[in-house]
């Protein structure tokens, strides 16, 4: 399932723009002065490993190098905690990217250049291996077994940023898009924020928040951005519109319209949650109603009480009473 954070990532820095200023921050500054910026694209498919389709959790972008005819691809993955495996998973998405460039050229005799980087969001610094040479366990063998074995081991080294070990003053500071600054400060320290209330998270970053708000794309950043905390956030949907109007006047209708659809969504789950509990307590009552016929034929009319406790079981606990009332001797014996 895609995540709140995924969804986020993915919709700021699947735009060039904001892919540039992400790619920037974190290549070697060779890398960044030999890249061709115009083109920059996000691959077909964008998801390099098919069993993630629906997390859209890593894009693949394309590039021309200056003065070569070579692809560079750049693999950007992000995650929320800190994981062992993650140089291996970049392997195999390493592996899967060069699988369909190469299946887009037959005969090819070489592979294009690729940049694998995690931007790491978390309550700690990355503590975890950044390149798969470092998980093969050669430890426990003998050292001129581990010497003659290790350069014959698979290996693979990913550029991390690491914004859990960035302080805020300089990720907020740092030279990209404000959207770039702005989305990755919400996914680092949002769950910090006190109160955790939509205002607060405005009034932290309010220059940031106003600077999107004056991009021509201002609104639709803005909407992205307040979903994002409207997962996150334990707030009522009027505070977005609060939050909205402390950014500008014409901001407050993106509050506004974000507000409207948590209304209508908590409106459709009430009223899912009350066709549930309906066709619940409908089958309550018929299976209520058979047992009570089965115990007056078998055993007379029933007391008052019993009857009125055979009401109040849910379905399962009266599927255990008519499964007894069909073969115990007493009355007492299908309520024991």
């Amino acid at each position: 399932m895609t995540t709140d954070h995924d969804a986020l990532f993915r919709h700021v820095f699947a735009q060039p723009e904001h892919a540039a200023s992400l790619l920037r921050s974190a290549l070697p500054a060779a890398v960044v002065a030999a890249i061709d910026w115009s083109s920059l694209r996000l691959a077909a498919g964008t998801s390099v490993d098919e069993g993630l389709r629906d997390r859209h959790a890593d894009l693949l972008f394309t590039a021309r190098l200056a003065g070569a005819p070579a692809l560079l691809y750049v693999l950007v993955e992000h995650k929320s905690a800190d994981e062992p495996l993650a140089a291996f998973q970049l392997l195999r998405y390493v592996v899967r990217a060069f699988d369909r460039w190469l299946a887009e050229r037959p005969g090819a005799a070489a592979l294009p250049p690729i940049v694998p980087i995690v931007v790491h969001h978390g309550p700690k610094p990355w503590s975890s291996a950044r390149r798969v040479a470092d998980l093969v366990g050669l430890a426990d063998v003998p050292e001129a077994v581990a010497a003659a074995l290790r350069p014959l081991q698979p290996d693979l080294r990913f550029v991390l940023d690491d914004l859990a070990a960035t302080p805020e003053t300089e990720l907020a500071a740092r030279e990209a898009t404000v959207l770039h600054r702005l989305t990755l400060l919400l996914l680092q320290f949002t769950p910090a924020i006190e109160p955790p209330d939509p205002e607060a998270v405005v009034d932290r970053w309010a220059d940031l928040f106003r600077a999107v708000w004056a991009h021509p794309d201002g609104r639709g950043a803005l909407y992205a951005l307040f979903s994002y905390l409207a997962r996150r956030l334990d707030a009522e949907a009027e505070c977005f519109l609060a939050a909205g109007a402390r950014i500008h006047e014409g901001a407050r209708q993106v509050g506004k319209s974000l507000a409207d659809r948590l209304h209508e969504q908590g409106f459709q789950a009430g009223i899912a949650q009350g066709e549930a509990r309906g066709e619940a307590r409908g089958e309550a009552r018929g299976k209520a109603d058979a047992l009570l016929t089965i115990l007056r034929t078998r055993f007379g009319e029933i007391p008052a009480a019993l009857a009125e406790q055979a009401r109040s079981l849910s379905p399962d606990a009266l599927d255990a009473l008519l499964a007894r009332a069909a073969t115990a001797p007493t009355l007492g014996a299908v309520f024991a």
